[in-house]
């Protein structure tokens, strides 16, 4: 199915914004053809009642104006980029407290073919958690875009990060538009990172990858213990201009908690990210 319908979500936080993410979701609405739709997140400040604390709930209440503000800002900058590239686009502005903000969004997400966020910073915790909504509550593949990604210096590349599992696979499936529209497909596989039995080779994909019409590499990359570093650089070394991985969640203590190696892609990434679960 081609893309005709991008959700691109951010949160308004401490007045930075997600260029990267901003840019890319509006290319690939204007490369498709597609609906832009965005959704800003102003996270609202519980106001606490008590007796004798009305300036206590005045800063508040100020607080959460701000983050309006700030959300409204952000819209209005995206609509505008929108615009100049001949995008339609539906713009929202989401305030609410934290869980039901996320929960919304999430929901807003299942709606669409694709959703793109900015790549979280490692310190950013409203990102990370925007992030991971979208790769684990809405069912939907997920791009995570870095700033300051420059798509005219990188090469007509896709690294697909292949362990041989289901969820690698549903991600390639996921990524089929972009493959195919790919100079060549690379399929990268960390040996020693999944157990022998459990391991379709990357030999054993690239035939159904050739059928696309693309040029299928298959490279193999020897063991460490941080696999995700070790693709990210493989990645920012040969100027691909995207990674495609499952994103891999466990649970704990009755949530859905991202994997190591998927953490390491969605943090330190240079390139854009894209991820199934």
């Amino acid at each position: 199915m081609s893309i005709k319908s991008v959700l691109l979500a951010l949160i308004a936080g401490d007045g930075s914004k997600p260029q990267g993410a901003i840019d890319y979701a509006v290319s690939l609405a204007a490369s498709n053809g597609a609906h832009l739709s965005v959704v800003v997140g102003a996270i609202k400040v519980p106001v606490v009642v008590y007796s004798g604390v009305a300036e206590v709930q005045a800063i508040v209440a100020d607080e959460n104006d701000g983050r309006t503000d700030k959300a409204d800002a952000v819209c209005q900058e995206v609509r505008s980029a929108a615009t100049r590239a001949g995008v339609a686009a539906s713009v929202e502005v989401i305030t609410d407290a934290i869980d039901p903000l996320f929960a919304r969004i999430g929901k807003r997400g299942r709606l669409h073919d694709f959703c793109v966020c900015g790549r979280p910073r490692p310190d950013d915790v409203w990102a990370t958690e925007l992030a991971e909504t979208l790769l684990l509550s809405t069912g939907r593949p997920t791009i995570l875009a870095p700033d300051g990604f420059d798509p005219a210096r990188a090469s007509n590349s896709i690294v697909v990060a292949w362990d041989g599992s289901a969820v690698a696979a549903r991600a390639i499936g996921s990524a089929s538009d972009f493959i195919d529209k790919a100079g060549q497909v690379e399929i990268v596989s960390v040996l020693g990172d999944r157990h022998a039995d459990e391991l379709v080779a990357g030999a054993d994909l690239a035939p159904m990858l050739a059928h696309h019409g693309v040029k299928v590499t298959v490279t193999n990359l020897p063991y460490s213990r941080n696999v995700g570093k070790t693709i990210v650089e493989h990645a920012q070394n040969t100027r691909a201009q995207m990674i495609v991985m499952g994103a891999y969640a466990h649970s704990r203590l009755r949530q859905m908690v991202l994997g190591g190696t998927t953490t390491t892609l969605l943090q330190y990434s240079p390139v854009p990210v894209l991820m199934a679960h």
